[in-house]
């Protein structure tokens, strides 16, 4: 092994590389500033930078070119980025190259690229290779260096070895970064060894609602929506593409209103050539589902709440597929009037030409032991899931793995974390330099699972599987033409194709490591579960009750969403909001609150005001209980029909048996029995008596006016005459008189 001083001494100014290092110390120039740098930071002289330790944010990042792949013999340009995001001059130091003479194996590589010790994978000490000088970094900047390895000092080395750069000022290592180089000796492997699977979802942001606004469809699908930039990185490339279906159905739902650019979007996703596979409505956590408590994995039942049937004339096949049996049932026509037209079925919206609608994709760290049981009972047969969540039968982890495995009676898809991580690293790279570190990585990590098949005897002309998972929430796909060309750029691997995975026996037999998903996310998660049976139950007072149940079950599934881990506390705000929600729809059909009625006959109907604030009609059957048996209630089930937002009032008849306190207990219930509403009392103060003696008082009264009346006729007809026959007897007469 030779020591780092005799590499420096020995070899690095002994050589070409030499003079190269000396050139590309004094030609280094900032890059593009990261981040603001302060006053006082400018001002500060490389002589006078404070002390950096490792925790001061400088990074380095080493990037071989060409992936790191390179045929013996051949010299290796290397660019080294130095960022300091810090406040604080970087003062002048050098940068080190150093090189493990040991190749790495598929179990070693995830350590080698973890590790700080400076040691190599098998413990020896690392190979110094180049060492120059590096300058001054002021704040919020990068600067790159643009080396290069002779090819005499990698002499004799083939397959994948580990690369590392490092920053020292003033004597302290500062920071360093690792990748891997593979050099091919032309003997090493021969192609086709490996096939590498890329799957990629195609998801949108956390969002309540089960179907994405008309506004946010245009947002996405905009010229560099974010969808948009999604397809244009993926459409027609080697890439299994796993299909979020909420953004199908809701652009279909929309129908012929359907932003343009989304329905452009839509079609440009069917005519691609990718293998496409559905991810669970919203994505949702199916995991969490069944731990918390769902008797299957958990599918939308109607979109009928959302369907306007006006939307569905003269619209593209994408948006309105055939009408077929099943469809959900579109408003009755007033008679005379032209019949509506049909609305896709639940059905026709979700359909889609799938690769496979068999395959399960829990979220990485979400899945336990009884999960895939759970999904295959629902029909997903098949799961993909990440070296690290499962183990060989003896309790060892998993390296290189096979890519199609068996758990019990369950198939599993087991992407390679090390080739999974390493794409991902591609990806979310800033730096053209932290994406060259990360592209080489990738090349490493096939290399050494490719290497596995030769290793493992693997049929001649077979091709070792390998598959990759894209993280969810990875919205920039940009550099995925790269990662692919990477991939089919090695000696030893192509890319390979989701049918191929699906139509292989399974050659590994694994255990699941996971866990339960957190106690508190489940308790939430059961708790809308809760609301979604409530609900169910509620909607049988509607005729059509899937436009309530539909839309509950689709905004629960939105919720259940993977990119809602990224936001806790915005799901837990999004929860709160749906619970609300859920509990002011149970209270929106109630027994308006009445006040206190006093009855004052046998017989009489009672008033009940009744509301409705749903924006359907509703039918219910008000249920009245007396709480003793001086009232008779002649029909204690009383049906009421109420229009959407509506009031409207009842007549409860009921027959008075004795006097005293009642109280009548109101619910509502559905026409098939369920509870609708809490009972609401109130109390009848019968004073039935009161009508009974009223009637003989007031007959008694007109009898008494009566006989009064008739006294006083008879009193004023006597005196009338009486008065008369007086006058009569004093009246002279007028003949007798005057004579």
């Amino acid at each position: 092994m030779i020591a780092a001083s005799a590499v420096i001494a020995g070899a690095l100014f002994a050589t070409p590389g030499a003079a190269f290092a000396a050139s590309a110390a004094s030609a280094v120039a900032p890059a593009s500033a990261i981040a603001p740098a302060s006053a006082a930071a400018g001002s500060t002289s490389a002589s006078a930078a404070p002390a950096i330790s490792p925790n001061d944010g400088v990074t380095l990042a080493v990037s071989p070119a060409g992936a790191g792949v390179l045929t013996a013999g051949a010299d290796l340009p290397v660019s080294v980025e130095i960022a300091n995001p810090g406040q604080d001059l970087v003062g002048e130091g050098t940068v080190t190259l150093s090189f493990d003479p040991e190749p790495l194996t598929g179990a070693d590589q995830t350590a080698w690229l973890a590790a700080t010790d400076g040691l190599g994978s098998s413990g020896q000490a690392l190979t110094m290779v180049l060492a120059v000088p590096a300058a001054s970094v002021q704040a919020g900047t990068v600067h790159t260096l643009q080396l290069s390895i002779p090819a005499a000092l990698l002499q004799g080395a083939s397959g994948v070895h580990g690369l590392q750069a490092g920053l020292s000022v003033g004597g302290q290592v500062i920071t360093t970064a690792r990748t891997t180089i593979s050099i091919d000796d032309g003997t090493t492997l021969q192609p086709p060894v490996a096939e590498v699977t890329v799957v990629a979802p195609l998801t949108t942001p956390a969002s309540a609602g089960g179907l994405l606004s008309s506004d946010a469809l245009t947002a996405l699908t905009a010229e560099n929506g974010e969808l948009t930039r999604e397809l244009d990185a993926v459409v027609d490339r080697p890439v299994t593409l796993a299909v979020d279906p909420r953004i199908i159905v809701s652009i279909r739902a929309l129908g012929s209103t359907a932003p343009a650019s989304a329905v452009s979007w839509l079609t440009r996703l069917n005519a691609a050539s990718n293998p496409v596979i559905p991810l669970t409505y919203g994505d949702s956590d199916i995991a969490g589902e069944h731990q918390a408590g769902a008797p299957g994995v958990l599918a939308p039942t109607s979109f009928a709440y959302a369907l306007d049937p006006a939307r569905f004339t003269n619209v593209g096949e994408l948006i309105e597929p055939s009408p077929s049996a099943g469809s959900d049932p579109a408003p009755t026509p007033a008679a005379g009037a032209p019949a509506a037209p049909a609305v896709p079925s639940t059905q026709q919206l979700l359909s889609w030409n799938w690769t496979s609608t068999a395959v399960a994709w829990p979220r990485a760290g979400s899945l336990e032991a009884t999960d895939l049981a759970f999904f295959a009972a629902s029909g997903l047969t098949t799961s993909l899931v990440g070296s690290a969540e499962v183990a060989h039968e003896d309790g060892s982890a998993v390296t290189l793995p096979d890519a199609v495995a068996s758990v019990g009676a369950d198939t599993v898809l087991v992407a390679d974390d090390a080739v999974s991580a390493a794409v991902q690293g591609a990806l979310t790279a800033d730096t053209d330099a932290r994406r060259g570190q990360a592209l080489a990585q990738l090349a490493g990590a096939v290399e050494l699972s490719a290497a596995q098949a030769t290793d493992t005897g693997t049929e001649s002309g077979t091709p070792r599987q390998i598959l990759a998972l894209v993280d969810r929430g990875t919205t920039d796909l940009d550099a995925l033409g790269q990662v692919l060309a990477t991939i089919e750029g090695l000696p030893s691997a192509s890319t390979g194709s989701l049918q191929t995975l699906l139509a292989l026996p399974a050659t590994q037999t694994l255990t699941v490591t996971g866990s339960p998903e957190p106690t508190e996310r489940l308790s939430r998660i059961s708790g809308l579960f809760l609301d979604l049976g409530r609900i169910d139950a509620f909607s049988s007072v509607l005729a059509q009750p899937e436009l309530l149940t539909g839309r509950q079950r689709a905004d629960l599934l939105a919720l259940l969403s993977n990119s809602w881990t990224a936001d806790d506390e915005g799901w837990t705000t999004a929860v709160q909001d749906e619970r609300e929600g859920t509990a002011k729809t149970l209270d929106s059909v109630q027994v308006v609150e009445g006040s206190n009625i006093n009855l004052l006959s046998n017989q009489a109907p009672l008033p009940v005001t009744l509301s409705n604030e749903l924006p359907y009609p509703v039918t219910v059957v008000l249920h009245v209980t007396p709480s003793n048996g001086r009232l008779v209630v002649e029909e204690t089930d009383v049906p009421v029909t109420l229009e959407a937002s509506s009031r409207k009032g009842a007549q409860i008849p009921v027959t008075a048996v004795a006097n005293g306190s009642v109280t009548l207990n109101y619910q509502l219930l559905s026409p098939s029995g369920v509870l609708i509403s809490t009972p609401a009392p109130v109390d009848v103060n019968v004073s039935a008596d009161w009508e009974t003696w009223g009637t003989v008082i007031g007959g008694a009264l007109l009898v008494a006016l009566f006989g009064v009346g008739l006294v006083r006729n008879i009193l004023r007809r006597r005196k009338t005459r009486a008065e008369a026959e007086a006058a009569a007897e004093t009246s002279p007469d007028d003949g007798g008189a005057h004579e």
